[in-house]
């Protein structure tokens, strides 16, 4: 259904004395751009509605409560921005996560007029509890790889997600403020 036995990846440490030719530089980064970019995107998409459904709450405020807590404080202007609403939407989501107890608005600190977000710890618990099984797949998986290889693996992906934030701070700081949200 998924064709997930479409596509075959080499997992493990390599193997020595392998016959089988070995994929130049730029076939490895092909496929890492293509798994990064849209195959750990879609699979992550689903793994989130999963977690999403386990906590109770609809996508979009599930989508928004992961930006607070990423974010640790989120103007709600932005948080819109990022979820593509708008600033009526962002409040009406911003509203039912606050009945929740998952947030709480305050005003910012060097301009009082923008509302930011910030999450409460009962929020963070209840998404660290559902990620939970994540990292206990990824433990697992793990197991496979030699220090080396995980410690590569932990630079390349710690990279790739300083590109992703600096990008989204670029994005961010590239629109015209608005006060009050």
């Amino acid at each position: 259904m998924l064709g997930l036995d479409k596509t075959e990846y080499p997992s493990g440490p390599s193997q020595v004395g392998r016959s089988v030719q070995e994929p130049s530089r730029a076939d490895l980064f092909d496929d890492l751009a293509q798994m990064l970019t849209r195959q750990v995107v879609v699979y992550t998409a689903v793994k989130h509605a999963a977690m999403a459904e386990r906590l109770d709450l609809p996508m979009d405020d599930f989508r928004a409560l992961k930006l607070v807590i990423e974010c640790e404080t989120l103007a709600t202007g932005q948080l819109a921005h990022m979820l593509g609403i708008s600033s009526g939407g962002a409040t009406a989501l911003i509203n039912r996560l606050e009945q929740r107890g998952l947030v709480v608005r305050d005003r910012h600190p060097l301009d009082r007029r923008i509302i930011v977000i910030r999450p409460e710890a009962e929020a963070r618990e209840a998404v660290l509890e559902v990620v939970q099984s994540v990292s206990d797949e990824l433990a697992i998986m793990s197991v496979r790889y030699d220090t080396p290889e995980l410690e590569t693996a932990r630079r390349f992906m710690a990279d790739c997600v300083r590109m992703f934030k600096q990008d989204t701070q670029r994005w961010l700081e590239g629109r015209p403020e608005r006060h009050g949200n």
